[in-house]
C-alpha cells in the first residue's frame, strides 16, 4: 500500500541516478563485450578490453575509472603499464582498437569507436564499485584524436575530464567557430574528411592538452600532417575548448606559465579545468607533463555532504545509479528512511540500523525521487 506525505518540506541537493547492476563490482577478471560491425567486419569484432582495479580501498563513492586510447601501433595493456602510476587511485579501463589504430580520417580502421566508448561508458557506470560522476577519458596521439571525438560528441554527463595527448583540435573537428562531427564515413578524400555535421560539446568538463613544439608528427603552430589532418594552432585549439565550456576572456598569448624549472608551460583557463600545456618533449610526455596529470585528475573523494537543519551529516551515492543508493551517516544510530516520489508518495521506507546502508530502487519505475532520512528531504533523480 502506497502512503502520502501532506506538504514535506525539501531541502538538500539534487542528484542524478541511472539503472545500474545490483550489487556487482568492477574486477581485472569482469569480461566486458562490446561487438561492433561495419564495412571491414560485416559479421562483428569484439573489441579487446583490460581492467586495472587499484588495490587501495576504495572512496566512499567509488572509484573514478579513466579510459586510456592508446595510439596509432599501441595496445591496450601497453596504456594500463604507462599510467598504472601516475593515475593510481582510478580504475583503469584500456581498449585495442581495430588494426591498432581508431577511426579518425584516414588510418587503418573504419570502425564506429566513438560508439563503442559510449556503450563502454553506459557499461561502466553500472558497476557497484565506480563512481558514474567521474568517467575520464585519456588518449595519446592516434588515442588523443579520439578523445577530441569524444569530448565533442558524447553528452554523458557522468564524463567529467578528457586529456588529449600530442594531438590537439583538427580543422576537421573545429572551423568557423563550431565543432564538427561525421554524419557517415571518414576519409581524407572528403571534405574536412567527411566532418560534416555541427556539434556543440555539453558543458561542465575539464580538459587538459599536451602539444610539443617540437613535434615531428603533429604540427604545433598548425598546418597538415601526414596523419591526414589539418592542425590548428594549440594554443588557439585550447582556447576554442575553453570558449565552449564558458570562457568569454581573452586568449592567453605569450610564453605562458614556467612549470617550476622545467620546459614545460602552463596555459590555464576557468580556473585550471581547461588547460594547455607547451613543452619540447617531441611526441611524447615527460616526468612534469605527468605529475601535471596526476594531479589534474587527483580527486578521487567525492566530498559531497548534505548537511540537514539539526547538522545531521549523511550522503547519497552513487550520482547517478542505476538501482540502489548506499546512504551513509555521521553516526550509527537507527534512522527511519522514505523514499518519496513526486506526488508525495512513499513507495519505499526502512530502518537505517548502521553508519552504512544500502537501499534496493530496481522495483521503482524511472523518475524523481526524495531520500527522507529522520525527516529530512534530500531530493534526487532517479533515470
Amino acid at each position: 500500500m502506497i502512503s502520502y506525505l501532506k506538504n514535506p518540506i525539501l531541502t538538500g541537493a539534487f542528484l542524478m541516478f541511472y539503472l545500474s547492476m545490483f550489487g556487482q563490482n568492477l574486477t581485472n577478471n569482469t569480461n566486458i563485450e562490446i561487438t561492433k560491425s561495419w564495412s571491414q567486419e560485416a559479421s562483428g569484432w569484439t573489441y579487446p578490453i583490460y581492467i586495472d582495479v587499484p588495490s587501495e580501498p576504495m572512496p566512499s563513492h567509488g572509484y573514478p575509472v579513466c579510459i586510456l586510447l592508446h595510439g596509432n601501433g599501441g595496445n591496450g595493456p601497453g596504456m594500463i603499464n604507462m599510467f598504472r602510476n601516475t593515475l593510481n587511485c582510478h580504475i583503469l579501463v584500456s581498449v585495442s582498437g581495430y588494426l591498432s589504430s581508431w577511426n579518425i580520417i584516414d588510418e587503418a580502421s573504419d570502425a564506429p569507436d566513438v560508439e563503442m566508448v559510449s556503450d563502454l561508458i553506459d557499461s561502466l557506470q553500472g558497476y557497484d564499485n565506480v563512481n558514474p560522476d567521474k568517467i575520464r577519458v585519456l588518449g595519446s596521439s592516434n588515442g588523443s584524436a579520439l578523445t577530441n571525438r569524444i569530448f565533442i560528441e558524447n553528452n554523458n554527463t557522468g564524463v567529467d575530464i578528457f586529456c588529449a595527448i600530442v594531438s590537439h583540435l583538427s580543422e576537421e573537428l573545429y572551423r568557423n567557430n563550431s565543432f564538427y562531427y561525421p554524419s557517415g564515413s571518414t576519409d581524407g578524400s572528403l571534405n574536412y574528411g567527411g566532418y560534416d555535421t555541427p556539434k556543440t560539446p555539453i558543458a561542465g568538463r575539464k580538459y587538459l592538452n599536451i602539444s610539443n613544439e617540437n613535434d615531428g608528427l603533429i604540427p604545433y603552430y598548425g598546418g597538415s600532417s601526414v596523419v591526414g589532418a589539418n592542425f590548428l594552432d594549440a594554443q588557439d585549439a585550447a582556447f576554442a575548448i575553453a570558449q565552449s565550456q564558458g570562457y568569454s576572456g581573452a586568449q592567453i598569448t605569450g610564453n605562458g606559465n614556467q612549470i617550476g624549472n622545467s620546459t614545460v608551460y602552463e596555459y590555464a583557463y576557468l580556473d585550471k579545468h581547461i588547460v594547455h600545456l607547451r613543452s619540447d618533449a617531441n611526441h611524447g610526455i615527460n616526468d612534469t607533463h605527468r605529475d601535471y596529470i596526476a594531479n589534474f585528475f587527483n580527486d578521487c573523494e567525492d566530498n559531497t555532504t548534505i548537511k540537514t537543519e539539526e547538522d545531521a551529516r549523511f550522503n547519497l551515492f552513487p550520482n547517478p545509479t542505476r538501482n540502489r543508493v548506499v546512504i551513509t551517516l555521521n553516526h550509527t544510530k537507527n534512522m527511519p528512511y522514505s523514499v518519496i516520489n513526486l506526488q508525495g508518495q512513499i513507495v519505499k521506507q526502512g530502518i537505517i540500523e548502521s553508519s552504512k546502508a544500502l537501499i534496493d530502487m530496481k522495483d521503482l519505475e524511472s523518475g524523481l525521487y526524495f531520500i527522507n532520512i529522520d525527516n529530512h528531504y534530500n531530493p534526487c533523480y532517479k533515470l
